[in-house]
């Protein structure tokens, strides 16, 4: 275990700048979405059409570009904590921005699962990695109530995403689309980490909070732990469970949606209701317990993301028209704002920030690994059972035996 950031060795000459860099870092979030599977999703169709494969090729395409990106985010997290988040925006913001207008020229399914590496590398993986690092420097005791503004705002941005991209494909078809979307984040993710992004507070001399009375002379430095001591506790790998779990039984009920809830009588439209109170529970929940990370016992916090996933799952078998369909939505977007904010804000209040864009790298690359693999195991459970509802059950036991196991892990930098 290592100290943490270095100290600022002079008295800060402007106003606190971590709620200008909590914009910037909630706007890059924002502006992941192209390479989210939220966002991607909107042009599978098209390019199933235009490009003349089949839905399981294209799926294959994308889980393989998915499994390529999550293995070099360990590797991203590194290279953030040394050149810092400024630096990594720009180059990250110009990659992706290449990524999406590439898509755009996609004309067979070697070329699109090519572009499928670029958007989930810089998108999901990279520029996400980026704003959660950037929020992590900038703040301590104030970091679950930032965390609660930027997980809030970006998720209820990005499930309005769908809307958006269905409109303007209608526009001006699925290949402008992505140019267009090239452009706009060209013209926002670059200029934001060039000119805008600061990489931590002591780089101009300021404290992480900006809490006034606290200043260089009597700032408390957070003890950090390494990537290795990290990987060495209990609290770490609840975590990456947490994760996993999340991003494969998420991705999964998402990217499956129409044909889950139609082994419960919904039609087409009826399945895609079920994203209104989705998107609600996700943007309550996503502040309140960000929010509640600084104010409450992380111990009481944890099991509630597992709990929630197994309600969404043995709700998602028993899902009809009307209530249930719309409970089973709140409650699965219950528990992916809960898990967001809650793994967001833990990290660097477990372990500290001087390795923290290693250590989230780490649990980025399962993240983001696992939300490739969900999809094809719940398929592949419905084709064994000729339906969805054993694989349901599986995942809500699976999901009940991780919130127990939440319940012996205590917070690590209180037993170091």
């Amino acid at each position: 275990m290592t100290a943490t950031a270095s100290t600022p060795t002079t008295e800060p000459t402007r106003p606190f700048q971590g709620w200008r860099v909590l914009g910037l870092a909630t706007a890059a979030l924002i502006l992941t979405t192209p390479g989210q599977t939220i966002g991607v999703s909107s042009f599978i169709d098209h390019m199933i059409e235009d490009l003349d494969v089949s839905r399981s090729v294209i799926s294959a395409a994308y889980l393989i570009g998915t499994l390529t990106a999550a293995s070099v985010m360990p590797a991203v997290g590194r290279w953030i904590d040394r050149r810092g988040v400024s630096h990594a925006m720009t180059v990250v913001g110009c990659a992706f921005a290449v990524a999406i207008a590439f898509t755009g020229f996609a004309q067979n399914i070697w070329m699109a699962g090519l572009a499928f590496v670029g958007l989930r590398m810089f998108g999901q993986g990279s520029l996400s990695l980026i704003g959660d690092t950037s929020i992590s420097l900038w703040f301590q005791e104030r970091r679950g109530r930032a965390f609660a503004i930027a997980m809030t705002v970006s998720t209820g941005l990005m499930s309005l995403s769908p809307l958006l991209f269905t409109s303007l494909i209608a526009e001006v078809g699925w290949r402008k689309s992505w140019w267009i979307a090239a452009a706009a984040i060209a013209l926002t993710v670059v200029p934001m980490g060039r000119f805008l992004m600061i990489d931590r507070p002591s780089s101009i001399g300021q404290v992480p909070d900006g809490i006034e009375g606290i200043t260089a002379e009597n700032f408390v430095a957070q003890k950090s732990f390494s990537v290795g001591a990290a990987m060495r506790t209990g609290g770490f790998w609840s975590l990456i469970s947490i994760a996993a779990l999340a991003s494969a039984l998420s991705t999964a009920l998402t990217f499956h949606n129409v044909s889950v809830m139609a082994e419960g009588g919904l039609s087409e439209t009826q399945a895609a209701s079920v994203f209104v109170p989705l998107s609600i529970g996700a943007v309550i929940t996503s502040f309140s317990v960000g929010w509640l990370t600084d104010k409450v016992s992380s111990r009481l916090l944890i099991p509630l993301p597992p709990l929630a996933f197994a309600a969404a799952a043995v709700l998602a078998t028993q899902a009809a028209p009307g209530f249930m369909s719309l409970l089973y939505g709140l409650i699965i977007g219950i528990a992916g704002g809960a898990v967001r904010a809650l793994t967001s804000a833990l990290y660097p209040k477990w372990f500290g920030t001087n390795h923290i864009g290693a250590i989230k790298g780490v649990a980025q690359t399962v993240s983001v690994a696992s939300s490739a693999v969900g999809p094809l195991l719940l398929s592949v459970g419905n084709d064994i059972a000729d339906g969805y509802h054993p694989a349901l059950f599986v995942a809500a036991t699976l999901s009940l035996a991780i919130a127990l196991g939440t319940l012996l892990v205590s917070d690590p930098s209180k037993n170091s």
